[in-house]
C-alpha cells in the first residue's frame, strides 16, 4: 500500500511541474470553496501529492529533519505559511474582505506543504528535469508562434487568453509607430510566461550532461528553443535572472565540465549567443524602447508606476513594521494610499518580493522568507556537491539555478511571491535539489 501511495505522490509531483506554464481554471471550485485559488488545475495534483504523502505516514520527513539545512529550510517555510495564516487576524481588509487574506494564506499553506512533500519523497531529479523539458518545448512553440503571429490562436480548450496587438489592456511595446504585442503563452502576463520558460531552460540545459549523446543533443536543442522564446517575452527581469542563474549553474557544474559534456555546453552556449545577437539586430527598436532609452511613454509609465508602489510599500512597512498589513492585503493598502493622491492607478502589488513580504507580514515574515530561501539554496548547493554522478549534479544544479533566478527576478517583479504556479516552482525546485537520493522501495 505504501509503495502505491508513494508512486501516486511522485506522479502527482511530476504533473505539477508539467503544469507550471498553465493558468487553466476548472469550471468548479475544489472542495466547494469560494476562494479564487481553489479553481486552478495545478492545485489538484498538489493536493493529491500532499494527501497521499500524509496518508502514507509522511515517509522521508525524517531524512529532511536530519539534514541541517533541509530542516532549517522546511521549518522556516512552514513557519512562514503559519505566520501568513495568522496574519488574517490583523489583515487590513480582514473584516470587509476576509477572502483576500484567506486566498493568499491558503496558497502559501499548500505551497509550503507541497515543497516539504517533495523534499521528503525525493523524486528523481532526472525525472523532474525531463518533465520540465517536455513542458518547455510546447510552451516555447506557443510563445514563438504568438510573437510572430502577433496574436493568439483561439485555443479555448487550453484557456488561451484572447490576444490582439490592438486590444486595450495587453502588454505591448511601442516604438514610434510600431506597436508590438508581447506573447502570453497560456498565462495572464508575459513576465510570468518568462519565469516558466526560464525554469524550463535550466531543466533542458541539465540534459547536456547526460551520458547519452542523443539526450545531450535533445537538451541543447530544447534549451535553445526555450532561450529564443524567452527573448520574445522581452522580460528584463527574466533576462537578468537568466544571467545570474546561468552563472550559478556554471559554477556548480564546473567540476564535471570535461570531454563530450564540455563540447556540448560550449556549442550550446555559442549557439545561444548567436541567437541573442541575431535577435538584438532584428528587434533593436523594440529593445531600445523596452530599456527606456527611447523614453517611450508606455515604458516610462511602467517605470513610474513601479516607483510609486515601491514608495507605498516603504510607507506601509514604516506604519506596521512588526506585523504588516496581512498576507495578500498590500494591494488594498496601496489603493487607500492612491485615494489620497491624483495618480490614475489601481491598487496593485509592489514589484519586489522582499518588500511585499515585509509590507504584508512585517519583519518577522520577511525574516522567515529570507531564512527559508537562504537555507534552501545552501542545502541545494550541498545536494549538488553530494550528487553521485555528473548528470545528477547538473540536474540538481539546474533546479538550484532556477530558484536563484526567481530570487533575482523577485527584486524586480512580484510573481514569484503572488502567483501560485511560480510560488510552487520557486520552492519545489529547491526541494528536489536539497532532497536526499531517491528512496527505493
Amino acid at each position: 500500500m505504501r509503495l502505491i501511495l508513494n508512486r501516486i505522490t511522485q506522479s502527482a509531483i511530476l504533473v505539477t511541474f508539467f503544469l507550471f506554464p498553465a493558468w487553466y481554471r476548472l469550471p468548479f471550485s475544489i472542495g466547494g470553496s469560494s476562494l479564487y485559488v481553489t479553481r486552478f488545475l495545478i492545485l489538484v495534483p498538489m493536493l493529491i501529492a500532499i494527501g497521499t504523502w500524509l496518508i502514507g505516514g509522511v515517509s522521508g520527513l525524517r531524512a529532511v529533519r536530519q539534514s541541517r539545512w533541509g530542516a532549517v529550510w522546511a521549518l522556516a517555510l512552514l513557519l512562514w505559511a503559519l505566520w501568513a495564516s495568522l496574519s488574517q487576524r490583523w489583515a487590513f481588509v480582514g473584516i470587509a474582505h476576509p477572502e483576500v487574506g484567506a486566498t493568499a494564506a491558503l496558497q502559501w499553506g499548500v505551497v509550503a506543504l507541497f515543497a516539504v512533500t517533495v523534499a521528503s519523497t525525493a523524486p528523481p531529479a532526472r525525472q523532474v528535469v525531463a518533465t520540465l523539458l517536455i513542458s518547455l518545448v510546447g510552451n516555447s512553440a506557443l510563445t514563438i508562434a504568438q510573437a510572430l503571429h502577433q496574436g493568439g490562436f483561439g485555443l479555448r480548450a487550453l484557456q488561451e487568453f484572447p490576444l490582439r496587438a490592438n486590444a486595450a489592456g495587453l502588454s505591448v511595446i511601442v516604438s514610434g509607430d510600431l506597436r508590438w504585442l508581447r506573447p502570453y503563452g497560456l498565462l495572464p502576463h508575459p513576465n510570468i510566461l518568462a519565469g516558466t520558460l526560464l525554469i524550463g531552460c535550466f531543466g533542458a540545459a541539465a540534459h547536456l550532461f547526460h551520458e547519452r549523446p542523443r539526450l545531450r543533443i535533445l537538451g541543447g536543442m530544447a534549451a535553445l528553443i526555450g532561450w529564443g522564446a524567452l527573448l520574445y517575452t522581452f522580460s528584463r527581469a527574466a533576462w537578468l535572472g537568466a544571467a545570474v542563474g546561468g552563472l550559478a549553474f556554471l559554477l556548480m557544474v564546473t567540476p564535471v565540465l570535461r570531454g563530450a559534456i564540455r563540447r556540448a555546453v560550449i556549442v550550446t552556449a555559442v549557439a545561444a549567443a548567436g541567437i541573442g545577437i541575431g535577435f538584438g539586430i532584428a528587434y533593436l527598436p523594440l529593445l531600445t524602447a523596452r530599456t527606456g532609452i527611447g523614453e517611450e511613454a508606455v515604458e516610462m509609465r511602467s517605470i513610474a508606476d513601479r516607483l510609486v508602489f515601491t514608495d507605498f510599500a516603504w510607507r506601509s512597512i514604516q506604519e506596521r513594521p512588526i506585523f504588516g498589513v496581512g498576507v495578500g492585503n498590500f494591494p488594498w493598502r496601496a489603493s487607500y494610499y492612491i485615494s489620497e493622491t491624483f495618480y490614475d492607478l489601481q491598487g496593485d502589488n509592489v514589484h519586489h518580493v522582499y518588500l511585499s513580504a515585509a509590507a504584508e507580514l512585517g519583519i518577522i515574515g520577511a525574516s522567515l522568507l529570507v531564512l527559508a530561501l537562504g537555507a534552501g539554496v545552501i542545502g541545494g548547493v550541498a545536494g549538488v556537491r553530494d550528487a553521485p554522478s555528473p548528470a545528477t549534479r547538473a540536474e540538481k544544479a539546474a533546479l538550484v539555478a532556477g530558484s536563484i533566478a526567481l530570487a533575482v527576478i523577485g527584486g524586480f517583479d512580484h510573481y514569484p511571491y503572488t502567483i501560485l504556479q511560480m510560488q510552487t516552482a520557486w520552492w519545489a525546485c529547491l526541494a528536489v535539489a536539497l532532497a536526499k537520493t531517491p528512496q527505493r522501495r
